[in-house]
């Protein structure tokens, strides 16, 4: 299947070919469509892959530009260690080439003194020396010294350029360094939105369907709901219309008229023992009030010592 769809494709590039050739057609002008052909396909595939696979190859991306950076830490690192151990050997030159200094320029007036007075033997530093053997060792101190002079001042040179180069590489590292973290931090806070967006936008999709399926279902509970109610209404009418048509022994209850009577009978014999309560009660109070009169009279004689008629007063 594979080698046929690959065989079709060859077969349409060639006669897409022959056809700007027999066209008259710049073959420049052929490959620039076979090129927007092939974007425009790339592009379909891009759009139809999923958003996870385009997250792999992002995090696939980060993982292999933070491991360049560690490698180039790594030769900024051997280059810093470079650079200390140049300077070291720069500073172990500079002390052997001063100390020589030294040694020669003492040497110098030994020397002087010895060609002058026509001397053989030449004591220097405690040690005898023939005039030969001294000369000799004066010009291996000399070879030495220019040997080094050179040696301290292409080592500075290259001292002075490895510093101006580790300084930018730690310059460009920083500012990769800092990039890297910022596209990681953007990747992470876009994954967070677009996650966030995706389930705003399925709530909104639920909003909408319930917005659009709420008429439809408020209408069709609210027939329901109506002809429940019509049909309560029926049954009530029902049963009230078979109650007044009934026959008067079958009623469950008597008349309004007969119900009437029957009450103020009984609020009758209510009113009756209510009243027959009240004459007693009235009649003990009659008789309490008479006592009181009799015994506050009583009370006046037994001070006065005094029997008032009784006769004449009460009446």
């Amino acid at each position: 299947m594979l080698k046929k769809a690959v065989t079709y494709a060859g077969a349409g590039i060639v006669g897409l070919g022959v056809l700007f050739f027999v066209a008259n057609r710049p073959i420049s002008e052929f490959f620039g469509y076979l090129r927007a052909g092939a974007s425009t396909t790339v592009k379909s595939l891009e759009n139809d892959i999923p958003d996870v696979i385009h997250d792999e190859k992002a995090q696939a991306e980060l993982t292999a530009a933070r491991r360049q950076l560690v490698d180039r830490q790594v030769q900024l690192n051997l280059s810093q260690n470079q650079l200390k151990g140049l300077q070291n050997e720069i500073g172990a030159l500079t002390e052997s080439i001063g100390r020589r200094k030294q040694v020669l320029g003492s040497a110098y007036p030994v020397l002087q003194k010895a060609l002058d007075d026509g001397q053989n033997q030449v004591t220097f530093i405690s040690t005898q020396f023939s005039l030969n053997d001294f000369q000799h060792e004066i010009d291996d101190l000399l070879a030495m010294q220019d040997r080094d002079e050179n040696a301290l001042r292409i080592k500075q040179q290259g001292y002075e350029r490895l510093a101006g180069s580790v300084a930018d590489g730690e310059a460009a590292l920083s500012e990769m360094k800092s990039r890297l973290l910022e596209i990681e931090q953007e990747f992470a806070v876009l994954k967070t939105r677009r996650d966030q967006a995706r389930m705003e936008s399925e709530t909104l999709d639920l909003v909408a369907s319930a917005t659009a399926d709420r008429s439809s279902t408020t209408a069709n509970v609210g027939t329901s709901v109506k002809r429940l109610s019509e049909q309560v209404e029926e049954l009530e009418a029902r049963n009230e219309a078979r109650r007044d048509v009934a026959a008067v022994d079958q009623r469950a209850s008597k008349g309004k008229l007969t119900q009437s009577f029957n009450r103020l009978e009984a609020l009758k014999k209510y009113a009756a023992d209510a009243e027959a309560a009240n004459v007693p009660a009235a009649n003990d109070q009659a008789a309490a009030k008479a006592e009181t009169k009799v015994t506050a009279k009583e009370v006046v004689i037994r001070i006065h010592g005094e029997q008032e008629k009784p006769a004449a007063d009460e009446e």
